[in-house]
């Protein structure tokens, strides 16, 4: 059944997206860890045109904030830097994943639980667009290679 549902948020995303300029698979949100009220949201984006598309994001409610996120090593360290846009050339996809780049959610407002959804507004070459991204455990087959997210829950 768990599944099923996946199956049709998931259907829903990618037609939701078909309209656009991208198209969005396996698109998720982290439950925020337990005692904070941030988290982030992963995925692939993938240009559907023929020319070059500029992704911004604009909001996510029920968080205050939301940012494009860079993380990287340096000297032995996870760093994170906030990105203004992606760029993603013609017929290319970009991934949003745990330890990489990622769209931060700051600062919820209400409790963010496991089997929501958020809807993200991105502004795609300036027009606006509306992802759901699905919120989902941190307990998934994905889990061990997601430790270092951990360490973008304290800016």
């Amino acid at each position: 059944m768990k599944s099923m549902i996946l199956s049709a948020v998931m259907v829903l995303v990618s037609s939701a997206a078909l309209a656009a300029d991208i198209e969005i698979t396996n698109a998720r949100i982290f439950v925020p860890i337990k005692g904070t009220n941030t988290t982030a949201g992963f995925g692939t984006i993938k240009n559907t045109t023929k020319s070059e598309v500029s992704i911004k994001v604009v909001e996510a409610k029920p968080f205050k904030a939301v940012e494009l996120h860079e993380s990287s090593e340096k000297n032995g360290r996870m760093t994170m830097a906030k990105m203004e846009t992606i760029k993603i050339a013609a017929g290319q996809s970009f991934e949003l994943k745990p330890g990489g780049h990622h769209i931060m959610l700051f600062d919820a407002e209400k409790p963010v639980e496991e089997k929501q959804s958020i809807a993200i507004k991105l502004m795609v070459n300036n027009k606006e667009q509306t992802v759901n991204f699905p919120v989902v455990s941190r307990l998934t087959k994905e889990a061990p290679a997601d430790k270092k997210e951990e360490a973008h829950h304290h800016h």
